[in-house]
């Protein structure tokens, strides 16, 4: 049976990143028929060289983010896809080191359908930029239902909650079960309480400890939580894999070439965001004290936020 991967790809360049191809490239190396839809409009030599990676290239209007562009290649490869489906997209660098290994690692626990990170926001659900689905899984009508809303008419918001967050739910409602590289479910009660993005504010613990081997754009791009700067992340990522670290120095060079400021946040989240940074921070040098006393603050804190969390959710906001 052929395994296949739809990709979907956007450049406010207009351009295919060498990351990207790079990342194509493991994609095919692992026997997946990799169908690329792109929103932007790519010259015919770009086209040219994705089609080296890509049994097909899907152009479409940049409406309905990824879901819409998974849609489209679903709704025209459906009657191809015998195999497995992997849905990625071009929002990560990576894979850092072996894709293979990964793949290996993640369906090493049997599951029906798979993702390299959990997330308890909104409520628990694989992160969407990488979902891998067995056969079975695929064939079902609630996997086409899914993709075959119409996102190019909903608000990000909307895409989010019916696409990312409704993947999930609709599948384990109807019996499957999801395994994840990071489960913040088994996690730690900090890591349950505070539903942050783990690929902002968990990146080392994901890359070094869960063996994800991918770091969000968006992290070194926006720092959107005020985490380690640009070139610490670098380093990090350099120390695995320094082919893909060159490539994501080039692909920040063009398309932010200014470190982000210091994100602007409400009082009580950047206090949080500090606390857990100083925990972690404090967890890796191995300074007890400050550690013990940090996770006691951020329990204490945990509290009204989580009672807060139950009270939008019986009243269903």
């Amino acid at each position: 049976m052929q395994d296949v991967c739809l990709f979907a790809h956007f450049d406010k360049d207009n351009r295919l990143d060498d990351y990207v191809l790079r990342y194509l490239c493991e994609i095919r190396e692992l026997g997946f028929a990799t169908i690329l839809i792109s929103t932007s409009r790519l010259t015919a030599a770009d086209i040219a060289r994705a089609r080296a990676f890509c049994s097909d290239v899907i152009l479409r209007n940049n409406a309905g983010l990824d879901f819409a562009s998974w849609s489209a290649g679903f709704a025209k490869h459906a009657a191809d896809i015998n195999g497995r489906l992997l849905l990625a997209n071009d929002s990560v660098y990576g894979p850092i080191g072996s894709l293979k290994n990964t793949l290996e690692r993640l369906t090493h626990t049997a599951a029906d359908f798979y993702g390299m990170v959990e997330s308890i926001e909104n409520a628990p659900h694989l992160q969407s930029w990488f979902l891998f689905f067995e056969p079975w899984v695929v064939r079902d009508p609630i996997f086409a239902s899914t993709l075959e809303q119409p996102f190019s008419s909903m608000t990000k918001g909307q895409i989010i909650e019916n696409g990312e967050v409704g993947f999930s739910r609709r599948l384990t409602k109807a019996g499957y079960r999801y395994e994840a590289l990071y489960m913040v479910s088994r996690g730690s009660p900090m890591a349950r309480n505070f539903p942050m993005n783990p690929m902002h504010l968990r990146w080392r613990e994901l890359l070094f400890e869960a063996g994800v081997p991918f770091v969000k754009i968006e992290l070194l791009r926006d720092n959107p939580v005020g985490v380690e700067d640009r070139a610490t992340i670098l380093r990090c990522v350099a120390q695995l894999d320094p082919d893909i670290a060159s490539l994501i120095a080039s692909h920040l060079a063009r398309t932010a070439p200014e470190a982000p400021n210091q994100p602007r946040r409400a009082v009580l989240t950047r206090y949080c965001y500090a606390l857990i940074r100083r925990y972690e921070a404090a967890k890796r040098e191995k300074r007890h004290i400050t550690a013990a006393v940090t996770r006691l603050q951020l329990e204490i804190l945990a509290i009204p936020l989580a009672a807060r969390r139950r009270i939008k959710t019986a009243a269903g906001l």
